[in-house]
């Protein structure tokens, strides 16, 4: 590497850091430090003839390595940064510190020791950007194909999306036919539409009309060209990298051939076998040869294998005009590689009948909303009609129960967020099919949030629909007169009441789909204490997670209704194109290097990792070492932090660099207060410390801060370094313990700051002396307020020495 030569660019930005900050002094002291070749001091550098002589001296003085003392660094950074490559440096060899901000606001009452301040951080800037070394950007090829598991409506949306946008696009569905739970839903509310439509193409398909909706049987979706549906199948292996996957997929035979059946149901006339019919939720039985009813897709008919009697009878081969029917097809596997991945894989309903109380399962009147809405469907098992499963007969009386397996800790902790409208849907339905039908709901709180939500609500009421605020405790049956009585305290009233009903409908608790636990171990991302997919972040990335390339829609993260349904799957197709949009996968080179020397093959960090970016290979006979994967590094340093031998080092953040800032920060005093370290991470902790210059919150110019890209970084031995460099104190200043950006890093850094403290007490060393602060942009104040309260205390303390050897 080449002798550094450095060039530092002093912007005094507005008359605010010029009247606290004596530039003089500071472009003096800048000139003195080793390597430093060149200071130019100007209004600012962010744009105009500033940059310009950035660039100019980078390339005429031939710097190597730019520091540069600016306003708002976040935003000129990026600016200072292109126009450095441009002209032909690194951009990895800039450093930018913000003044303004962290000295001259905070501390204009002091501007002597703002000063010194400036001073020990202009310095720290200059010894880390001489050890900087120059980084790569990484590229990594990308298929322009993406996999989307899972036919439901959020699912086929997606799918949809990216078709249209150009990419190679696999539907893949583990049912025989696309429309998941939405297919036996029948209509959604507060519209009380259809429930299985989609957004027609808006292109390829020609003699489709692009309105707002079409039914999925006549969108033409399935006809996009380079859109492939495979039903009948499910994933069983997932390999390979972001931008790279290969998925194996086991499909199962449908028995039946695609292009030879008409749909004339004689096959079905003739099956000798009935069993019971799952869509319609075991309300009817089927034959073992069908088609659900109303269609989606496929149009064709398929053989339930687990009840057919096959070559034991072969009538519907016999009968089918087309010899559609082929009862030796087998079980195909296919490879598909792709280079993202989509989950949509939907919630379904809790099975109520661990709940004993209710006797689900037990007493045949009570029902599941789903059953409910198979009943209402005019194509479902009963025509329409509402009926009580034990007699046939009308059911006269209804009683909804609200938050079964939902809000209580025996079964889920979570509300749903959609059942309160699922069951005012239904009860309006049944109410408009019948208006002499008594219905009541018995809820413990109705939660209508949606746009249109509350006016529903109103309307259920104004039809007559009654409410009891209350959950029951029981469902019994009277055999006299085959009635169910819902034992129920109305919290309203502060009666108990025996509501006699002919049907009971319980309005279960949403949770994953079957299989929703597999299949994120072969994709190797996490699930939530609920069992959902975890998003990345539930607020700004609610449609990724930590590994790159896949991504998550509609009910796989939670239940949704359908609108956030189709609006997470259009999120979803947009971040997944974005990612593939160019073909490559382009990323800084800030990643962690592994020394095979020293790796003791402790396993420590792979399993640390949050992004699995790191594996363990085989290194001779009996050894393994650890290794990353520079595409899924992430660069936040956790496993250096981890890392018992030190065998880990962050590129860009490497241990010389990181103790070079801090002896340097601990090199100019200026002050009589006790100089403390305040060790921040890049997120929430640095921006802490910006929000409170930018508010003008004062604190003492003693603290000095040095930024890290987490907190999840630091070794318990760079702690105590910080002191034998000659702090007096340390404050680690991370996110807050749950809201990590790393995930990870802060609660580590926490476990660490706690094990330091003891070491320092065995040392004999005041352990307050050390303190971890978890922090968001807008504790600004928090942040002047613990610095100030810390020098106080370290003031009262006996100032400490230490030997730096």
């Amino acid at each position: 590497m080449d002798e550094p030569k450095v060039g530092v660019f002093l912007s005094e930005g507005g008359n605010q850091s010029s009247k606290v900050l004596d530039y003089d002094a500071l472009a003096s002291f800048a000139k003195n430090v080793a390597k430093v070749v060149l200071v130019e001091r100007a209004k600012e550098f962010w744009r105009g003839d500033g940059l310009k002589a950035i660039v100019n001296a980078v390339k005429t003085k031939k710097l190597n390595r730019v520091v540069v003392a600016e306003r708002l660094p976040k935003l000129s950074e990026v600016n200072i940064v292109k126009a450095v490559e441009k002209a032909g440096l690194n951009p990895f060899l800039v450093e930018v510190i913000d003044l303004e901000d962290h000295c001259a606001r905070p501390h204009r009452n002091k501007p002597a020791e703002a000063t010194a301040k400036a001073k020990a951080m202009l310095l720290a800037a200059i010894e880390r950007a001489k050890l900087l070394e120059p980084l790569e950007k990484l590229e990594f090829p990308a298929l322009k194909s993406i996999l989307v598991i899972g036919g439901g409506i959020a699912g086929m949306q997606t799918a949809e999306d990216l078709a249209e946008l150009g990419f190679e696009v696999q539907l893949v569905e583990k049912e025989p036919f696309l429309g998941g739970l939405a297919s036996r839903a029948g209509r959604f509310f507060p519209t009380d539409d259809c429930a299985i439509c989609i957004q027609a193409p808006s292109t390829d398909v020609k003699s489709i009309t692009h309105t707002s909706r079409k039914c999925v049987y006549r969108s033409g979706f399935t006809e996009i060209q380079n859109l492939n549906v495979l039903t009948n199948s499910k994933i069983t292996a997932v390999e390979g990298v972001p931008g790279n996957y290969r998925v194996t997929i086991e499909k199962k035979p449908r028995y039946v051939d695609e292009q030879k059946c008409i749909r004339c149901n004689l096959c079905a006339e003739v099956c000798p076998v009935e069993v019971p019919d799952d869509y319609n939720v075991k309300l009817k039985k089927r034959k073992a040869i069908y088609i659900n009813i109303p269609e989606v897709y496929p149009p064709v008919y398929v053989i339930d294998e687990k009840a057919c009697k096959f070559h034991e009878c072969e009538k519907c081969v016999k009968v089918c005009p087309t010899k559609a029917v082929e009862l030796d097809q087998k079980t195909e596997k296919k490879t598909l590689n792709v280079g993202a991945i989509v989950v949509a894989t939907g919630f379904e309903e809790y099975d109520p009948s661990v709940i004993k109380e209710y006797h689900y399962g037990e007493y045949p009147d009570v029902v599941t909303n789903l059953q409910l809405a198979r009943m209402i469907d005019c194509f479902g098992p009963t025509g329409g009609s509402i009926i009580r499963p034990s007699t046939r007969e009308p059911a006269k009386r209804i009683v909804f129960v609200q938050c079964v397996g939902s809000r209580d800790r025996r079964w889920n902790p979570w509300c749903s967020s959609i059942c309160c409208m699922i069951s005012l849907k239904n009860a309006m339905l049944v109410k408009s099919a019948d208006p002499e039908t008594d219905v009541t709901i018995c809820y413990i709180d109705i939660r209508t949030t949606g746009r249109e939500h509350e006016y529903y609500y109103e309307r259920a009421r104004d039809m007559g629909i009654k409410f009891v605020k209350g959950r029951p405790t029981e469902i019994a049956h009277d055999p006299e007169d085959n009635t169910l009585i819902v034992d129920v305290e109305d919290a309203v009233s502060r009666k108990f009441l025996e509501l006699e009903a002919d049907l009971v409908v319980l309005a279960t608790s949403m949770v994953p789909t079957q299989g929703t636990k597999e299949l994120a171990s072969m994709l190797g991302i996490e699930l939530e204490q609920d069992g959902f997919f975890k998003e990345y972040n539930a607020k700004l990335r609610p449609t990724e997670t930590k590994r790159k390339g896949i991504f998550l829609c509609g009910g796989a993260t939670f239940p949704k209704d359908a609108p956030t349904s189709s609006l997470h799957a259009h999120s979803a197709a947009l971040k997944a194109a974005k990612f593939l949009s160019t073909g490559k996968i382009v990323k800084d080179q800030k990643t962690a290097v592994i020394d095979d020397e020293y790796c003791g093959d402790c396993e420590f960090c792979p399993v640390t990792c949050p992004y699995g970016a790191i594996s363990l290979v085989q290194k001779g006979e009996d050894h393994f070492v650890a290794q990353v994967s520079e595409l899924q590094c992430e660069g936040c340093g956790i496993c250096v932090g981890t890392c018992p031998l030190n065998a880990i080092e962050l590129r860009h953040y490497r241990p010389s660099q990181m103790l070079a800032q801090m002896k340097a920060l601990m090199s100019v005093n200026g002050t009589s207060k006790p100089l403390i370290l305040a060790i921040c991470c890049s997120e929430c902790g640095h921006t802490a410390v910006d929000s409170s210059g930018m508010a003008m919150l004062e604190y003492p110019a003693n603290v000095r801060v040095m930024k890290v890209p987490c907190t999840g970084i630091l070794q318990i031995h760079q702690i105590l370094e910080a002191f034998k460099a000659g702090a007096q104190g340390v404050m680690v200043v991370g996110c807050k313990t749950d809201g990590c950006h790393y995930e990870v890093g802060s609660p580590k850094a926490k476990k660490k700051v706690e094990l330091a403290k003891m070491l320092l007490k065995e040392y004999g060393i005041e352990p307050e002396r050390l303190e971890m602060f978890n922090l968001v942009y807008i504790e600004g104040d928090k942040f002047a307020e613990v610095a100030q309260t810390m020098t106080e205390k370290l003031e009262k303390m006996s100032p400490l020495q230490l030997s730096s050897s």
